[in-house]
């Protein structure tokens, strides 16, 4: 803030403050009543002194009769006239021509120069008593030397606060107006401290050059190096102001070493230059930034190191970012060692030239709060090093004040992706214990949702990975219910907890819990534009993700502009941005703006002592030539590379061995893997060069990947894998097998790359079992793509010879191996494998290279068929989520006949209806409680059967019964042996196989009974349930089923469904469930609203879908998209297509001896009734009529049995169809009545879509009587 308050000063006729020129300064003689700035009127105010009296009292309100002395000198007189000017005159009667040349110089540097520049404002020439006379108006203000002793006696010496500021504020004005001469062609050649007047203004100040006597005029090619004489006369205007703007900070020129305030040019125009750190300190408390600016002014002669100014504007400019530094990091005023050792230490995290980056993030943001149901993510690419993570963690803040939730994780080539997301959240977690983030109400409000996602926190898997969590929720746990929910376990066929579908669906929930209801999701995404191409799978994904309805937002991340880098690197070195412009042009022409390379390109010119600290000046220097010639890499890798090979070899060696270890890893294992060859310092020592930071205690992670990859350059390429294996077995033979665990990640990820180098048996064994401990540890954790790569590297391993000396193990790699492949959706991984095991392989035999199956080998060298099941389980699930019904079936009836259990291979209508009868006989008499009551199914040979039952999909072509019978079996066997998983899903089918025809019996089936809407939030609920336990085939199934029943049966708001359809789709397709994939996308209702967006992808359309379902023999989906297709045609009254996809239709009904009908089928016969009497009516009087009406009477026929048995679900359906038939027949009584009891029924029965089309007919029926005000 400016000086504030009344601003005067006290003039008296005395004298005093004689100049240090001819002319003595002159001061205003009268009160000024000066514009008041806009600021505090504290410390600043207080400053400046009052005046003490005023010239009017002395010369009577500017009016004289006669001149009055005012001031002299040795040489000078000035008198104030009558008129109110004053006029200056030489003391001697008889000058010498140089005092008025002097006069006249005033005269004519005044008239040279424009109004706008402030100077003491000259009237002209006149004659005094015989001499030379300058006439000239007063200045209004107080001189710089009084306006010092006034704010010296009144400010500390810290030299901090608002004193600083108005000093800062003073010096501008005065390096403003300095600069004002020099652009108009005038060098003022007399700065001081008395001949300055300071007036203030809204601004700040004001500075007005009173004595121009010893001004010189030049022409502005004159400081271009023309005139040798000139140049020297402005840089010493420049020094002068130097000494000036160094007592306005408050320093004494005593301070100054005589050399740097009167040293003489040498014949070549400089000064040599001195030793650094020789000359005296400025004045203590001085901030380094402005010691820096001054030390430049006074050290002019250095101009040779271009680290010195050649324009007062630039000073000027300087002062004012110093003033306009928010944050005060150009405060800076304490010299540590760093400083005083000449070592240049770098700040983390800077962020420069992303504005725009940050607004249009932080934009979007608002925008996902504003409209939250809209999907939204921002991609933050750049090359490495360009800032990207700084970026993100500097939208960590302004995000939370915004309201949001910062879940941060970040992957890396040497971190295992799936653990990412779990470290990120238990970060998030332990930030909440740490600051309190949620307190009060909303700290219970969370927990309880928590709880209610997780349940009990004794004994929960899923907590085991996230610590903090389990921690926070420890706290006060005594307000909880302890009950376990079923969210928690879910047991693969090989007893893994934890699937990777539910961590996923728990991840997802605890995300959705820690924000209210309303708020939205932003994912920012980063990653290197030059390592990802056109083809690349990520621009793939995020094309996918678009055309789901994702927002992606492209914020690019590249190199900073020129001025950007100076503006860093003044920060850097607390230099003002003038002074630091020559050497930020060669750095960013050398490292092309990417910041991680300007900061490692700064250390360097650091170590090679070519950036130092000058404790003399207090400021840091350069040597311009030494740095322009300095060679430098091509990428900031190499080039760390290189500057690393330069350290110590311990520090080599230390580094090494440090980036095989990975991004994080704590100390004891980095002495482990090093067997304390680096000094104990060394770890200090890598902080302090920015090599690595401290993650947690005694827990170290490296700055940024491309540091670790420089250290890991120094290692030469055909050692690198030595170097693992080096690590790997050093950290194997020195850890006990009980801690193993802990370390068994950094053991097999530094063995598995020296396996080239294992030849022998036993040890190629003996990792071997090590990548299994690994896998399985992995597997527990829920981390199952780790595990795969684990798995798959253990395989690797083995030879010919393992399933024979180790049978055990090669069968448990297997195993796991397909369980962890499936469950991640490695679906192709599982069918073949061979690529990815080439990798691990050198040198091995050829059958590794062959191309063959995950399955293929164990199934082949198996010592028994109880060893295969759960490889055949895995195949099972592998088909049936890629569409291979037909396969997975055939194979469950193999696995079932070698089980010992009689499956008929040709089933005829005799034993259909004979296994059919079994199954009543057995349920005979038998209640509900008697079904719950079974005991648990334990009979070691009927588990595996009852598993392996071909209860699910599409029946084979060309044997539809082969799922009922599978159905049949396993109830039966259910009521024998007792429950197991598949007995419910059993019971089920069983239930849909009574209500179908030709048994019809909705009774025993009871759920029939129901209305349909009843049934739907058991459907999402289902799918919960799946989606817990990670069976996310029957979580898809159950939200076909739900949204199946809310399209055709329930009348369901149409945009609803189909946004909601569009979400679950997306979720099938993730998990890789690409047949339910496609059913959900029958189900997409935008032509049913007349849209006519294509529902799949803009290369896989309807059309495409169903050929595709059709040479698949993907029945499901057939029907699915028929019998909407069908739907679609009455609806919208093309009649001729609903009559050819009849036809079509009855290509895949289930018959009449299969399993039960969905709710689209039976709407189907309801839909075909409307058809049948429509053209019926079309074709009357001919046999096509005939045929038609044979047709909808069939359909009123089936609908009237539906109808006895759930009134709710069929009647207003029955109805309709009995009106069209009485329309047919010219029934006008029973048909009217008809109508509208099937309108009032779908009234009442809340199906909506089926009143509208109630009323559609009923319309079309009163037209063709002639009604037509009615029909309206």
């Amino acid at each position: 803030p400016a000086l504030a308050g009344w601003f005067g000063v006290h003039h008296r006729l005395s004298g005093a403050h004689a100049s240090p020129s001819e002319v003595g300064s002159e001061m205003i003689p009268t009160n000024v009543g000066s514009r008041q700035p806009e600021t505090s009127a504290s410390a600043a105010s207080a400053m400046l002194p009052p005046a003490a009296g005023d010239y009017e009292e002395t010369v009577g309100r500017g009016v004289i009769d006669a001149p009055v002395l005012v001031h002299q000198s040795d040489s000078t007189i000035i008198y104030g006239l009558h008129t109110g000017t004053f006029i200056k005159v030489a003391r001697d009667p008889q000058p010498s021509q140089e005092q008025i040349t002097r006069l006249l110089q005033e005269q004519n540097v005044a008239a040279f120069l424009p109004e706008s520049v402030r100077k003491r404002e000259v009237l002209g020439i006149s004659d005094y008593n015989g001499r030379t006379a300058v006439e000239f108006k007063w200045a209004n203000g107080i001189t710089i030397e009084e306006w010092l002793q006034k704010v010296d006696r009144r400010s500390d010496s810290t030299l901090q606060g608002e004193d600083f500021t108005v000093r800062v504020r003073a010096a501008m004005a005065i390096a403003k107006t300095l600069a004002d001469f020099h652009d108009n062609g005038v060098v003022y050649n007399s700065l001081n401290t008395r001949d300055i007047v300071l007036s203030p203004t809204e601004e700040g100040y004001s500075a007005t050059f009173i004595d121009l006597s010893r001004s010189v005029i030049v022409s502005r090619d004159d400081f271009s190096g023309e005139s040798i004489d000139k140049v020297r006369a402005k840089e010493n205007d420049l020094r002068t102001l130097g000494k000036l703007l160094y007592q306005v900070f408050g320093g004494s020129l005593e301070d100054l070493d005589p050399a740097r305030i009167h040293s003489d040019y040498g014949d070549d125009g400089f000064v040599p230059t001195r030793k650094r750190g020789k000359h005296q300190l400025l004045r203590e408390g001085l901030p380094i930034y402005l010691g820096s600016l001054i030390s430049a002014l006074l050290d002019h002669a250095l101009l040779s190191t271009g680290v010195c100014y050649s324009d007062a504007r630039d000073v000027y400019h300087d002062m004012k970012v110093y003033v306009d530094d928010a944050s005060g990091q150009l405060g800076r005023i304490d010299l540590d060692d760093d400083m005083m050792t000449s070592r240049l230490r770098l700040p983390q995290n800077m962020l420069y030239g992303r504005q725009a980056q940050m607004s249009l993030i932080l934009h979007l943001f608002q925008t996902s709060i504003e409209f939250g149901n809209v999907p939204q993510m921002a991609m933050i690419s750049g090359c490495p090093g360009s800032g990207k993570s700084t970026l993100v963690d500097q939208l960590k803040q302004p995000l939370i004040d915004l309201g949001g939730c910062f879940i941060e994780g970040k992957f890396d080539k040497a971190m295992r992706p799936d653990t990412v997301l779990a470290t990120a959240l238990d970060r998030y977690f332990g930030g909440i214990l740490e600051t309190s983030k949620f307190v009060g109400n909303a700290q219970v409000s969370l927990k309880w949702r928590i709880h209610d996602i997780l349940g009990s926190t004794e004994n929960n898997p899923f907590l085991e990975m996230l610590p903090n969590l389990k921690a926070w929720l420890s706290e006060d746990s005594s307000q909880f219910s302890a009950t376990q929910s079923n969210d928690i376990i879910g047991m693969g066929s090989s007893g893994l907890a934890v699937s990777s579908q539910r961590v996923k669906y728990l991840f997802c929930k605890l995300i959705g819990a820690m924000a209210s209801r309303s708020s939205p999701l932003l994912f920012l995404g980063s990653y290197r534009d030059t390592e990802v191409n056109r083809s690349h799978p990520l621009l793939s994904k995020l094309n996918t993700m678009e055309e789901q309805g994702v927002t992606v937002v492209d914020v690019k991340v590249g190199p900073i502009q020129k001025e950007v880098v100076n503006t860093m690197i003044s920060e850097i070195l607390y230099t003002p941005p003038s002074l630091c412009r020559p050497l930020s042009s060669i750095i960013h022409s050398k490292t092309g703006g990417v910041i991680m390379f300007i900061l490692r390109f700064l250390q360097t010119l650091n170590a090679d002592d070519k950036l130092w600290f000058n404790m003399g000046g207090k400021r840091w220097m350069y040597d311009l030539d030494k740095i322009r010639h300095t060679e430098i890499q091509d990428d900031v890798v190499s080039h760390m590379t290189h500057q690393m090979a330069r350290l110590s070899k311990d520090m080599r060696m230390g580094l090494m061995f440090a980036a095989c270890l990975g991004r994080k890893f704590p100390s004891s294992v980095l002495a482990k893997a090093t067997k304390h060859e680096v000094t104990d310092a060394f770890t200090q020592t890598c902080i302090d060069y920015g090599f690595f930071q401290l993650d947690d205690v005694n827990v170290y992670m490296w700055q940024h990947d491309q540091v670790q990859q420089a250290a890991y350059e120094l290692i030469p390429k055909n050692k690198q894998d030595s170097y693992h294996l080096l690590i790997g077995t050093r950290l194997y033979m020195d850890t006990p097998d009980e801690k193993m665990k802990d370390l068994i990640f950094f053991v097999v990820d530094n063995m598995n790359h020296g396996v080239a180098l294992i030849n022998d048996h036993d040890k190629r064994t003996e990792v071997a079992q090590l990548n299994l401990q690994a896998g399985e540890k992995a597997l527990s954790s829920s981390a199952f793509q780790s595990a795969s790569e684990y798995l798959l590297a253990g395989i690797s391993f083995l030879d010919t010879e393992s399933w024979s000396t180790d049978y055990d193990l090669a069968l448990r790699l297997y195993d796991a191996a397909s369980e962890a492949l499936f469950v991640v959706g490695e679906f192709d991984t599982l069918v073949s494998v061979s690529l990815y095991l080439v990798q691990y392989t050198t040198n091995r035999s050829n059958r590794l290279c062959d191309k063959m199956t995950i399955v293929e080998e164990p199934l082949r060298m198996a010592k028994c068929f109880e060893d295969k099941l759960n490889l055949y389980n895995n195949m099972i699930r592998t088909h049936s989520c890629t569409s291979m019904v037909e396969n997975g079936i055939s194979t469950c009836l193999s696995i079932i006949s070698q089980l010992g259990e009689d499956f008929p291979t040709e089933i005829t209508a005799e034993i259909y209806h004979r296994e059919a009868q079994e199954v009543k006989r057995l349920l005979h008499g038998k209640t509900k409680n008697d079904l719950l009551s079974l005991p648990t199914m334990t009979d070691s040979n009927s588990l595996p059967c009852a598993s392996h039952q071909p209860v699910g999909g599409d029946a084979l072509p060309e044997s539809p019964v082969v799922i009922p019978i599978a159905v049949f079996r396993l109830v039966r066997m259910t009521l024998r042996k007792g429950m197991c998983n598949n007995s419910a899903f059993a019971f089920a089918c069983y239930a849909g196989w009574l209500v179908s025809d030709p048994v019809n019996d909705v009774e025993a089936g009871y759920y029939m009974k129901e209305p349909w809407q009843a049934g739907l939030q058991k459907h999402l609920t289902a799918f919960e349930v799946g989606s817990q336990v990670g069976d996310m085939e029957y979580a898809f199934t159950n939200i076909f089923q739900h949204y199946n029943a809310s399209l055709f049966g329930c009348g369901h708001d149409l945009s609803v469904i189909a946004e909601a359809v569009r979400n679950y789709m997306q979720r099938a397709y993730q998990c890789k469930q690409i047949n339910l994939w496609k059913c959900l996308a029958t189900l997409l209702s935008h032509d049913l609203m007349g849209i006519k967006d294509n529902a799949f992808t803009p290369h896989f359309t309807e059309e495409t879908c169903y050929q595709d379902a059709k040479l698949n023999k993907s029945f499901a989906v057939c029907r699915g998209l028929v019998h909407k297709r069908k739907y679609i045609a009455i609806l919208t009254g093309d009649v001729l297509s609903a009559a050819t996809l009849y036809d079509v239709a009855n290509e895949y009904t289930l018959g009449s001896i299969a399993l039960g009908r969905q709710i689209h089928m039976m709407v189907g016969d309801f839909v075909d009734g409307l058809l049948g009497f429509l053209l019926g009516r079309k074709y009357k009087g001919t046999e096509e009529s005939t045929k038609w009406m044979a047709i909808g009477c069939k359909c009123l026929d089936v609908i009237k049995g539906h109808e006895r048995n759930s009134d709710w679900n069929f009647a207003n359906k029955m109805h309709l169809l009995e009106a069209e038939y009485y329309f047919c027949i010219d029934d006008h009584e029973n048909a009217v009545a008809s109508y509208r009891l099937a309108i009032t029924l779908a009234r009442e029965h809340r199906f909506c879509h089926e009143e509208g089309l109630a009323e559609e007919k009923f319309a079309t029926y009163l037209m063709y009587c002639n009604q037509s005000d009615a029909a309206l």
